[in-house]
């Protein structure tokens, strides 16, 4: 199987999505998760054997372009991610308007300011 990550800009994604729908692949799934500055959508097609994946880097506030033209389906996705990271996704075959998964925090996997992790030291006991 076919494992490389290929990088793609943002602008590129509805142009490799009709690529791969054209080449008779199909969606498999759509992922975000965080980076060491922003985030990874990465998107995986699968046609027989051939398993491809095509990541785009954003920062948050991106708005990316739906690939619901070349994939309907693919709105389970882009919901998904907007509700729980927040990120718009521009032409959606149907949008859910932020309500597609309910949760008590808005956004709840986006990322937050953490405060540096603090060192505790146990010593143990002696015999």
């Amino acid at each position: 199987m076919n494992m490389k990550i290929d990088s793609i800009e943002v602008a590129d994604v509805q142009k490799t999505a009709g690529t791969m729908r054209n080449g008779g692949y199909r969606l498999v799934v759509m992922t975000c998760t965080p980076a060491d500055e922003g985030y990874y959508i990465t998107y995986s097609f699968e046609k027989e054997t051939d398993l491809r994946h095509y990541r785009i880097a954003v920062s948050e506030g991106t708005t990316i372009p739906s690939i619901g033209s070349s994939y309907g389906g693919a709105f389970v996705y882009e919901n998904e991610i907007h509700d729980l990271y927040g990120f718009t996704f521009e032409g959606m075959s149907l949008d859910f308007g932020g309500t597609f998964i309910k949760t008590s925090v808005p956004y709840p996997f986006k990322k937050k300011e953490q405060p540096a992790p603090t060192v505790t030291v146990v010593k143990e006991a002696k015999e």
